[in-house]
């Protein structure tokens, strides 16, 4: 079994989780804590296809070659959030986000709260499992334009283990303002080292190249590679919304 670890240091984070217990739902809220809307996103949905030259990657210049995906579908297993203080270490696990859309305006997003004090160390887990239904962790859906100008349905089912990261340390959380962030996922950096020729010459099923763990899996294998620098964030700025922290989503 695969897994994939995307680790993202970042410079502001307030994260908002209630610790009566040890571990606890996400829905409740914390009288004296901050609160936090996190989720997913995906962007840079047109890719262009580079070829390997005396073993660096350069873009292929001779012929146009693209994947242009669209459609970006994430069922989250849960949210981890792990933090530490001086003297104690709290982890909690959010409820599962399903049938995200990591193209919509708006992603869907969920939301907990922290008691306010100084941690020094904070992290935040976006974690996808590998399932035996049929909702699996990752979906892309798109178009694949050969070098020679047919364009072929191109799909990529993921269906492993992984965990996004963000994390951050010395943070004091005050109790005064609320916060949000969304982890994006660059999806023109999943194919990079996936040549024209070795993505026109793949296994179609049906008329569509399938890429999966069963499905031309070489292919598979370098998009898999490539998560760790595939992911970013934005950042965590001030929550316009509010109360709106998503957790029955």
């Amino acid at each position: 079994m695969k897994k994939v670890n995307l680790i993202k240091s970042i410079s502001i984070i307030a994260i908002a989780l209630a610790f009566g217990a040890c571990k606890k739902d996400s829905s409740q809220r914390s009288a004296s804590g901050s609160q936090v809307n996190f989720g997913l996103s995906a962007d840079n949905a047109a890719s262009s296809l580079t070829s390997s030259v005396n073993g660096s990657a350069v873009t292929n210049s001779t012929a146009s070659a693209t994947v242009n995906w669209t459609s970006a579908v994430a069922n989250i297993a849960y949210f981890k959030l792990e933090a530490k203080t001086r003297n104690t270490e709290i982890e909690i696990k959010t409820r599962s986000l399903l049938n995200v859309d990591l193209f919509a305006v708006t992603p869907p997003v969920i939301g907990a709260s922290i008691d306010t004090g100084t941690y020094r160390e904070i992290e935040v887990k976006v974690v996808l499992a590998k399932t035996n239904t049929s909702a699996i962790p990752f979906t892309l859906k798109g178009a694949f334009t050969t070098p020679g100008g047919a364009v072929v349905p191109v799909e990529f089912d993921f269906n492993d283990d992984a965990e996004l990261k963000a994390e951050v340390k010395n943070v004091t959380i005050d109790g005064k303002t609320d916060w949000a962030t969304t982890i994006k996922l660059h999806l023109n950096r999943l194919l990079f080292g996936v040549t024209p020729s070795a993505l026109d010459a793949a296994t179609r099923t049906g008329g569509t190249i399938l890429i999966s763990s069963k499905d031309n899996v070489t292919i598979y294998n370098k998009i898999i590679t490539n998560f760790p620098s595939s992911g970013d964030d934005d950042g965590f700025h001030h929550n316009e919304g509010g109360d709106d922290h998503g957790g029955d989503h």
